[in-house]
């Protein structure tokens, strides 16, 4: 049984989801978000986000392959965005993804949290790490970069063509 660890790094603090984040992770979104997460046109309702909550809490507590981390700010202890780690069945290899809040882009918060997400992985031993970008997300694909991850190709994925970045 694995617990949501606290991270803590710079102006970012990664910590588990809270149900109090609930409405803040509905209003951090937008179409770009919904977008790139492939839900568009619909968007998250406060129930469904809640559910998701309890998802990612139950992949903790059954040492589960996902591990989602809300990306808060340090100072104040607000959600700003969240990122991602989905381990493989090897237990050496994963893939990530990060999220800002729609407020909250160009604060540098995905870098930092993405840069604490590969410092957990690396501590439970997944040594490769991979992040897949849509090739016109060059926000995302800047963080990436900023987090020592090289392209790697590209690949189809959900219809859409992404850019493979890859760790090790």
């Amino acid at each position: 049984m694995a617990s949501v660890p606290e991270l803590r790094g710079g102006a970012v603090l990664l910590t588990g989801h809270h149900p109090r984040d609930a409405t803040a992770h509905v209003a951090g979104e937008d179409e770009e978000t919904a977008r790139r997460f492939g839900w568009w046109p619909q968007r998250s309702t406060e129930a469904g986000v809640l559910a998701t909550y309890e998802a990612w809490a139950a992949q903790w507590r059954d040492d589960g392959p996902r591990r989602t981390f809300a990306t808060r700010d340090a100072a104040t202890g607000a959600l700003v965005g969240g990122c991602e780690l989905r381990i493989n069945p090897d237990g050496a290899a994963g893939e990530v993804s990060y999220w800002t809040n729609a407020d909250q882009r160009g604060r540098g918060y995905a870098k930092q949290a993405l840069a604490l997400l590969c410092d957990y992985a690396a501590s439970i031993g997944v040594t490769r790490l991979e992040a897949h970008v849509a090739t016109d997300n060059h926000a995302s694909r800047h963080v990436a970069e900023s987090a020592g991850f090289t392209e790697s190709g590209t690949l189809l994925e959900e219809g859409e063509e992404r850019v493979r970045y890859v760790r090790a």
